[in-house]
């Protein structure tokens, strides 16, 4: 298959290279007429930019776009800057916010009355470059983003809707849309009234978990209708009918990123953690064996289901970050390992020009509105919807999975060859300086803090220092 038709040429650089590469940086083999790279994060980033050169026509956009799929790739592309540097990438994630907030904080194409969380997500990475290079404008838009979620219609047991046109209507995907920017936001533009905040994030989880887990399958449903009167849902329950991967993908994504911002005395803070484990042992369980990656929709046994690319990487992204930061025990490592390891293999392809893409993602699957009742949540609708190639969704956590693993020495030359796991000091970046600790407790700014990592045999042991 595709893992046949592009270890070889892998494993021709990787003799041409033997004596040559530097563990930073990408390096000139051959004739210098081509590049190859020592990390897939670096690889991708740069594959992308090539692909798509301004960031605004990012996930296949024929126009300038303010989607919540640019804000979780550009947020990717920005770690593997604050890890290995390269003003070109800084240049590219700055054409951005340049291109879609005017100089009175206006967003092209978002309107405030949709409430639509998907369009608050692309609000953390907006926040966190303004933290890094502030502009007046950023932050007004920055400002409005969060009011909306202040006043985003809720269930009448306090979770917001996924969108004004999904009335009523509780999905996994919005716990990822709305609560990480909601949660690092709040300090800087809420100061002494955080914890509020914190509470509020935590009972939406917790509210979620209990309305969507399905006991019987240990996996949680795509999304929940507090009425249980539209089309899609189970008339007793409110249930959809599946786990979609990418949903379920989207809320453990989710806990990891307001895990990072939760400060570690916070006392709610134990609830997510608990609730992190359990989904992750969960996934861990359907993690298909042979490849070690995961298939699109995970309580169906058919052969139309597919191993699907941007679930996988989250469920691997998760499972390796997770295990770093203690989160989850060493048997998490190897799955985290082995999902990486099998996204390679299944989905990543080498093109003629010396780019990578990331294969088999699933375009889109949703629930609704009543006007479009071909959404239904059965299994075949949702291998009804298009596979494609590098669909954002899959490309953020890919890269996110990939710094994980080269935080631990894992190359594009040793992935498949390297066994030792041995202290690493986190690459020196300008960002790192904003990051601290105060009496041994880490203190999270918005950018990646520097991190000393070593690992025990049973789990990484992390010290964050200035």
């Amino acid at each position: 298959m595709m893992k046949n038709r592009r270890l070889p040429k892998l494993a021709l650089r990787c003799l041409l290279l033997a004596c040559s590469l530097c563990c930073n940086a990408p390096q000139a083999y051959a004739n210098d007429s081509e590049i190859t790279y020592t990390h897939y994060s670096e690889w991708l980033t740069a594959s992308e930019m090539q692909r798509v050169p301004h960031p605004y026509n990012l996930d296949f956009s024929n126009k300038p776009r303010w989607s919540y799929v640019m804000g979780i790739e550009l947020e990717s592309f920005l770690d593997t800057w604050l890890t290995y540097g390269n003003s070109q990438i800084m240049d590219y994630l700055k054409e951005y916010p340049e291109k879609m907030i005017d100089s009175e904080g206006n967003i092209t194409g978002y309107k405030y009355s949709d409430f639509n969380l998907d369009n608050v997500r692309t609000g953390r990475f907006i926040l966190r470059m303004y933290n890094l290079q502030p502009t007046q404008k950023d932050s007004l838009a920055i400002a409005t983003l969060f009011k909306q979620l202040e006043n985003q219609p809720r269930t009448k047991e306090g979770v917001w809707w996924h969108k004004e046109i999904y009335a009523w209507q509780v999905w996994l995907d919005g716990i990822y849309m709305g609560l990480p920017f909601y949660t690092m936001a709040a300090p800087q533009l809420r100061p002494g009234q955080q914890t509020d905040y914190y509470n509020d994030a935590v009972d939406q989880i917790t509210k979620t978990d209990q309305r969507t887990y399905d006991a019987s399958t240990q996996l949680w449903k795509h999304a929940w209708d507090e009425t249980h009167s539209i089309f899609w849902a189970n008339p007793e329950t409110g249930l959809s009918q599946h786990t979609w991967a990418r949903a379920l993908g989207w809320f453990t994504m989710a806990m990891v990123e307001i895990l990072d911002v939760l400060p570690a005395n916070y006392e709610r803070r134990g609830e997510v953690e608990e609730l992190f484990r359990k989904a992750m042992t969960s996934v861990v369980e359907y993690q298909q064996q042979q490849s070690g990656v995961w298939y699109d929709v995970l309580d169906v046994t058919d052969e139309r289901n597919y191993l699907e690319a941007t679930a996988s990487s989250m469920f691997t992204y998760c499972l390796l970050k997770g295990a770093r930061l203690g989160y989850l025990d060493h048997s998490f490592l190897e799955a985290g390992i082995k999902g990486y390891k099998g996204l390679v293999k299944e989905f990543v392809k080498e093109e003629d020009n010396g780019n990578i893409s990331l294969t088999r993602c699933c375009k889109v699957s949703g629930l609704g509105p009543a006007s479009n009742p071909s959404r239904d949540g059965s299994f075949d609708y949702y291998m009804s919807e298009p596979i494609r190639s590098n669909d954002a969704k899959g490309v953020g956590p890919f890269i996110w999975a990939s710094l994980e693993m080269e935080r631990m020495g894992y190359t594009v030359q040793n992935l498949f060859t390297y066994t030792g796991i041995e202290e690493k000091q986190a690459t020196a970046t300008p960002a790192s300086t904003r990051c601290f600790s105060v009496a041994g407790q880490g203190a999270h700014t918005a950018v990646s803090p520097g991190i000393y990592l070593h690992h025990n045999g049973t789990k990484w042991v992390k010290t964050l220092k200035r």
